[in-house]
């Protein structure tokens, strides 16, 4: 996720999502056992940014199941901005809404609201950044994929990539503290052990991609025999591109990202990017919606939703469909 972002969010509803209420559960209509409440369910979504491309695309899927079971979604954009998204999360509480999926900004300064909404019964679904073990008794679920598992998932990428004789690479990180960013380092970092790859250097990117760009030419100048990189998420892999056909070296350089986007499975296609590890975010919105509902059917839900990932080559395309 990103800080300080500027670009203009196009084709996402800013307003909430309002809709008749049909079922308060995500088990098809003629399951029995359904409650029926005496008003609309409401749930309030505390989003990281709008402006974020992923944000974008579990929003959409968050939007549609929402109005296909006919549940009022109050969607709030904290802009990247830590203290906005607390002020939001005080407001919601105010409402006293039925319950809140959070994409968190901070994980760690957010949860003193995570544990007003517990202590006060409202069910939180965190979702892709989770929140600290010790705050995790607070939420009700978890939604993303493993960390450290697409880490390792990238690390095969780039053993492939690179063959047996491996090389020098360079790791385009996230944001500073990012939980995600840091699980997919220690993961890309572990499955390199006993290889012939080596991490030349690592930096941080805030997930912006034309930070990204000025760090991969730094390095191109610093590691003039850099053999691959590894892009933390897809928006980071195209700043990366954009400095290695500036130094003609499009095709020497093997390039790894995260998210499975679209400009990413283009890359791959052309053959200027090897591959990515995709996650489906559309869907991601979609469960968030219907495990706010279990919860508050008092059915049971994992407190950990692990998405499965899915690993993108030139070889491996067919059927996939980018989430953006």
């Amino acid at each position: 996720m990103k800080n300080r972002l500027k670009r203009k969010v196009s084709g996402i509803a800013m307003a909430p999502v309002v809709a008749t209420l049909g079922l308060m559960s995500w088990v098809p209509p003629a399951s029995a056992g359904v409650k029926s409440p005496s008003h609309p369910v409401r749930i309030g979504a505390l989003w990281f940014a709008y402006t974020l491309q992923p944000v974008q695309a579990v929003l959409r899927g968050e939007q549609q199941e929402a109005k296909k079971l006919g549940v009022q979604v109050i969607n709030l954009d904290g802009r990247g901005d830590v203290q906005t998204q607390a002020q939001q999360a005080a407001n919601l509480l105010v409402q006293h809404v039925d319950a809140v999926i959070l994409n968190p900004i901070d994980p760690v300064s957010i949860v003193p609201y995570v544990k007003k909404f517990h202590d006060a019964g409202i069910p939180v679904i965190v979702q892709s950044l989770n929140l600290p073990p010790s705050a995790q008794k607070y939420m009700t679920s978890f939604v993303g994929t493993d960390g450290v598992e697409a880490g390792r998932q990238c690390a095969q990428l780039m053993k492939k990539a690179l063959g047996p004789q491996g090389g020098g690479v360079v790791v385009l990180e996230g944001a500073p503290g990012s939980s995600s960013s840091i699980q997919r380092f220690q993961g890309f970092k572990a499955a390199l052990q006993g290889s012939n790859i080596k991490i030349l250097g690592a930096q941080t990117t805030d997930w912006d991609r034309s930070k990204a760009m000025a760090i991969m030419q730094d390095f191109l100048t610093k590691y003039p025999d850099i053999q691959g990189v590894f892009a933390e998420d897809d928006d980071v892999a195209m700043g990366a591109l954009q400095a290695i056909r500036a130094a003609g070296k499009i095709r020497q350089i093997k390039v790894i990202g995260f998210d499975g986007s679209k400009e990413a499975v283009k890359a791959i296609r052309s053959g200027e990017m090897y591959g990515t590890v995709s996650q489906p975010l559309v869907e991601e919105g979609a469960i968030d919606v219907r495990l706010a509902l279990d919860a508050l059917n008092g059915k049971k839900v994992p407190k950990w939703y692990k998405v499965k990932m899915r690993t993108l080559t030139k070889h491996t395309l067919k059927g996939y469909v980018p989430p953006y």
